[in-house]
């Protein structure tokens, strides 16, 4: 049977391994607490500069279109000129579609089947 004393001495060292860890686990997480943080603000600056990156390209493609139709006018009326670029996105745009639609469609064959559990 253990004496007194040394069942005393175990509970202190049972103690402070317990008060270490508690520390140490505190540490850990306002360190984690801060790298997220930091993250955060990177990732918030990232959008940012996405959402301004897709307002440029948003105002390129509308002067592309203008300086388009201008140079159509040249050669053609207003409304028809206007009719021929129409008629351009909207091929490109049916182009774009359908080749979209075609590799979603082989990635979706080439995909593994799900499994019934």
């Amino acid at each position: 049977m253990a004496s007194g004393r040394s069942g005393e001495q175990i509970a202190e060292a049972v103690e402070q391994v317990a008060h270490e860890a508690s520390e140490l686990l505190r540490d850990r997480l306002r360190g984690a607490g801060d790298g997220l943080r930091a993250a955060a603000r990177r990732t918030g600056a990232g959008g940012a500069l996405l959402g301004a990156a897709g307002v440029c390209g948003l105002l390129a493609v509308g002067t592309a279109h203008r300086a388009a139709l201008s140079a159509l006018e040249s050669a053609l009326p207003r409304p028809q000129a206007a009719a021929v670029l129409c008629l351009t996105y909207a091929v490109g745009a049916g182009t774009l579609a359908r080749a979209g639609r075609e590799r979603l469609r082989s990635a979706g064959r080439a995909a593994p089947a799900a499994r019934p559990a």
